[in-house]
């Protein structure tokens, strides 16, 4: 067990670099940084349009991410929130597919080359796939922020009209996080499966999916102590010192989701080495 666990290792270091992860993890970042800001102009003005609560939005992010993300993504969402316009979420949506059509083509093909697929055999089947995801990542999002915000208003209101217990009421607003997290697996497996020529067996998948989202999740956390707590960006690069956080979060935040992939692609060959 230690063996197999110290090859694993080592193989995935070497696939690392191999690979480029670092490089591509810059390139994914980059097309994140211009996904976000239209992305959260969509979100905003759909939160005005719902009337949905955006504290508790910014109270979970602020569970794992650094204080200057949240200061981003709290400015946004109330000066757009305050002033909600159907047109202005259609701009945001057009941009929203457009930007994360780019950083998932990226990842995809992060992908396909963690599992040594090469360049996709048909292109128009590619940007289907690619429009495709985005189109689910949108609507998981939309589900999160469902389940973070909407869920407080029902449960207030089955508690006062339907006689729902409070204890179960407080047991469905601590599942609401563990729901928002299956939510976020599915839609990182589902990348994953979309990305390959064939469909692949579950094994093939699962490891990679589980290991990103936890590593998302721990990388982020620490790096919000790490910078609340130990750093100060603000008095080494002045006003762009939140921009630099978030980039830095980004490019975290893309090398876990490779490395899921490549995780993946390590445990096939160990397993296709072990069966010859």
């Amino acid at each position: 067990m230690a063996r197999a666990l110290s090859r694993g290792v080592y193989l995935l270091v070497q696939r690392y670099f191999r690979h480029g992860v670092g490089l591509q993890s810059a390139a994914l970042a980059f097309y994140l940084l211009f996904m976000i800001f239209p992305f959260l102009i969509f979100i905003s003005a759909l939160l005005g349009l719902l009337n949905l609560n955006v504290t508790a939005i910014l109270l979970a992010l602020g569970e794992f991410l650094p204080r200057d993300v949240v200061d981003i993504v709290r400015a946004y969402l109330l000066h757009v929130g305050e002033s909600p316009s159907p047109r202005l979420m259609l701009f945001g949506l057009f941009f929203s597919i457009w930007f994360p059509m780019r950083a998932t083509n990226a990842l995809m093909v992060s992908v396909r080359t963690a599992y040594h697929l090469g360049p996709p055999p048909r292109a128009v089947v590619h940007r289907l796939k690619t429009l495709l995801y985005t189109v689910v990542l949108i609507s998981a999002i939309a589900l999160t922020l469902v389940l973070m915000t909407v869920g407080d208003r029902l449960l207030a209101y089955a508690v006062e009209n339907l006689n729902l217990p409070l204890f179960l009421a407080a047991l469905w607003a601590r599942m609401r996080f563990p729901a928002a997290a299956v939510v976020g697996y599915f839609a990182l497996f589902f990348l994953y499966a979309l990305s390959q020529d064939s469909r692949q067996p579950w094994q093939n998948l699962w490891p990679g999916t589980i290991a990103a989202l936890a590593g998302w999740m721990i990388l982020s956390w620490l790096y919000a102590v790490y910078v609340d707590n130990f750093a100060n960006y603000s008095l080494l690069y002045g006003s762009i010192g939140t921009v630099v956080v978030l980039m830095i979060w980004l490019y975290m935040s893309a090398t876990v989701l490779i490395l899921g992939a490549e995780l993946n692609g390590t445990l096939v060959s160990m397993r296709k080495d072990g069966g010859t």
